[in-house]
């Protein structure tokens, strides 16, 4: 995404050319972006503090010192979530072009005296950069909690020249599932991927650290993807061979209002969460996960409640009660594998929140043979 350079700090521009400053050549790969805006960073002391802080948080991290340039990035996202930290006089102006802009998802003011802004979007006035950075720590954590990223399928659609990008994004999730549960587990793909991370995570420290333990620590037999992969399998079996057939699980959480109105326009489509997803039997845990109070107004509440038929979904989809393992046993956890896909049945407003119906399908594993028969 955006303009690119190099260097390992941040880079101090001309003042007649300083649009806006930017730190690594790197598109971004991560699902948010923290975007820093002061007309006045080049002339501080503590950018390259600053920097290396974010990108303990983040590790995609832009500032901008001109408000034209900084606006036009925000716009040419389109998949990624920002969350802005800005300061300066020229404040109110970037607020009044961007605040309400779908890809900004919350909104730090930095300064040296606190103001008040009235914004759904503004989290917090910060004085202080521990502060500030802790904020925003808490704010990515919250988000990442949350269910943000999913694709939908329409299943009506007969020819793959018809695929809708998100379709086409199902499908591509699909694929990648089917392909990396296949893929030759050898040396030579250990040690790409590794040099792949440290050219991306360039001159973050902790990343860095994290790659090399990995690098020396690391053996087969102890990845957590097997050991969660078998464990998932066995304990399927276990509700395969039991004489259940049917089960309702639950998750809660916030949604921004495009992301439910995208959900309320797919009803009666297939929609994938594109990662394993956590439930809980309980109903009430879920409940007030979903209408717990946050600082944002534009969100919405919801309770996904996902019927499962176990005898018709067989060994298609792997899920499993994995309550004995869990840090919270009381949430009764049940988790689905990746390539988990739902079909959504209705979405109704349930007292203070919106109930989405959902039902477990098998269709994500027809889909993917048809794809690969196909090509």
């Amino acid at each position: 995404m955006g303009n690119k350079s190099l260097t390992a700090k941040v880079e101090k521009l001309p003042a007649s050319t300083g649009k806006y400053i930017n730190i690594y050549e790197n598109d971004n790969k991560e699902s948010t972006t923290l975007l820093w805006f002061d007309p006045k960073f080049e002339s501080r002391r503590d950018t390259e503090q600053t920097t290396q802080r974010l990108r303990l948080i983040n590790d995609y991290v832009k500032f901008y010192t001109d408000l034209d340039q900084c606006v036009k990035f925000i716009r040419l996202i389109d998949r990624e979530k920002i969350f802005l930290i800005t300061c300066g006089s020229k404040t109110s102006e970037l607020l009044s072009h961007v605040s309400c802009l779908r890809q900004v998802n919350s909104i730090f003011i930095y300064c040296t005296k606190k103001q008040s802004y009235e914004h759904s979007k503004i989290i917090g006035s910060y004085t202080n950069l521990d502060e500030l950075c802790d904020a925003i720590q808490n704010r990515i954590d919250l988000f990442d909690h949350q269910l943000q990223t999913f694709s939908f399928f329409d299943q009506n659609k007969q020819s793959t020249k018809d695929l809708s990008r998100d379709s086409g994004e199902f499908i591509w999730f699909q694929l990648f599932n089917h392909v990396i549960a296949r893929f030759p587990r050898i040396e030579e793909a250990k040690q790409e991927m590794i040099e792949t991370c440290r050219q991306y995570y360039h001159g973050n420290t902790k990343e860095l650290t994290l790659i090399n333990q990995f690098e020396s620590e690391y053996e087969a037999e102890e990845a957590i993807y097997c050991d969660l992969s078998e464990c998932l399998r066995r304990e399927h079996k276990k509700i395969l061979l039991s004489n259940k057939e049917f089960f309702t699980v639950y998750r809660g959480g916030k949604l921004d209002i495009e992301e439910f109105n995208k959900l309320k326009e797919n009803q009666g489509k297939l929609i994938s969460m594109n990662g394993y997803l956590s439930t809980s039997r309980r109903r009430p845990q879920t409940h007030d996960i979903a209408t717990k109070l946050v600082k944002r107004t534009d969100v919405i509440s919801v309770l996904f409640q996902i019927e499962v038929h176990i005898k018709q979904i067989g060994n298609s989809v792997t899920f499993a009660d994995i309550t004995q393992f869990s840090e919270y046993p009381n949430d009764k956890e049940v988790l689905f594998d990746l390539n988990a896909c739902f079909k959504i049945e209705s979405i109704e407003q349930d007292g203070s929140l919106e109930l989405i119906r959902m039902k477990l399908s098998n269709a994500g594993e027809m889909i993917t043979k048809d794809y690969i028969e196909l090509t």
